[in-house]
């Protein structure tokens, strides 16, 4: 559960990070209506533009966490491996002196 939220939310952040940073532009024909859209358009490309470059570094970054753990494991596997297969050390048995 606490998955699906957590995917919900990366999902969700970067509509609202750019809806966000892009401002509000008055709708009228008092405006330079084609001039304020071609700005906010402009304005909402280059945010989803980052917000798709962040998510991509997010995933890198997750998929090079994932390797390391699972290498991490086999390391750990392997060692435990050796440590098993390891003989034991030969102890002498020490006979008293007649």
């Amino acid at each position: 559960m606490k998955r699906l939220l957590l995917i919900a939310v990366l999902a969700l952040a970067p509509t609202a990070a750019f809806a966000a940073s892009c401002p509000d532009i008055p709708d009228d024909n008092s405006t330079h209506n084609i001039e304020n859209e071609t700005a906010l358009t402009l304005c909402r490309a280059q945010a989803l533009h980052d917000a798709t470059a962040a998510k991509a570094q997010q995933l890198q970054f997750q998929s090079d966490l994932a390797a390391a753990a699972k290498n991490f494991e086999l390391e750990l596997k392997m060692q435990q491996t050796m440590d098993a297969a390891a003989t034991p050390p030969v102890v002498l048995p020490i006979f008293p002196a007649n």
